[in-house]
């Protein structure tokens, strides 16, 4: 009967399941480093960050300022209001990414107090639409006159309700 030789660590089966291992490994290695510089130059993080605007155009929207003259309170019958009164909520219902947040910083610019933003419930909106609650609707004309210089400004029917957390909501249409 013949003697079973077992494999020791020096025979040429290990030394080449060594070497596949040890290319296996190396390849890994690279893989890892790759990765992880392409995730550093999405994210424009580490000494990747300088380079990723020269390839790419920028996402979002440079925000511009607005500024307008104050009104003297001969000119508007509503310089008397303090726009910061009340508490305003900006809905998109345009579909248009970003839309809400510009038109809070607009309204912000002009003195209002905007205290939360979002989506509409659809984005089928053409014109802005204005509601209030009842006690805020001497809002109306000065509101209604700031905003109508960019948008197409309509003022529903219907109020909102008194527990409301907000006391006018604009939804922002794509006129």
């Amino acid at each position: 009967m013949e003697e079973q030789q077992t494999p020791t660590a020096g025979s040429p089966i290990y030394q080449e399941s060594q070497e596949k291992n040890a290319k296996w490994l190396w390849i890994l290695i690279v893989l890892i480093i790759v990765g992880a510089l392409v995730f550093a130059f999405v994210r424009g993080i580490g000494p990747l960050a300088r380079f990723k605007g020269e390839f790419r155009e920028e996402a979002s929207p440079t925000p511009v300022e607005f500024f307008s003259p104050s009104p003297t309170p001969e000119a508007t019958g509503g310089a008397e209001l303090d726009k910061s009164e009340p508490k305003i909520r900006v809905l998109n219902g345009s579909g248009q990414a970003g839309i809400a947040s510009s038109v809070k910083d607009f309204l912000e610019g002009k003195g209002y107090k905007v205290v939360s933003i979002g989506n509409a419930a659809s984005y089928d909106f053409k014109n802005t639409v204005l509601r209030f609650k009842e006690s805020f609707k001497n809002f109306e004309e000065v509101l209604t006159s700031d905003l109508e210089d960019k948008y197409s400004v309509t003022t529903a029917g219907e109020v909102l309700e008194a527990t409301d957390s907000a006391d006018i909501e604009v939804t922002v249409g794509a006129k």
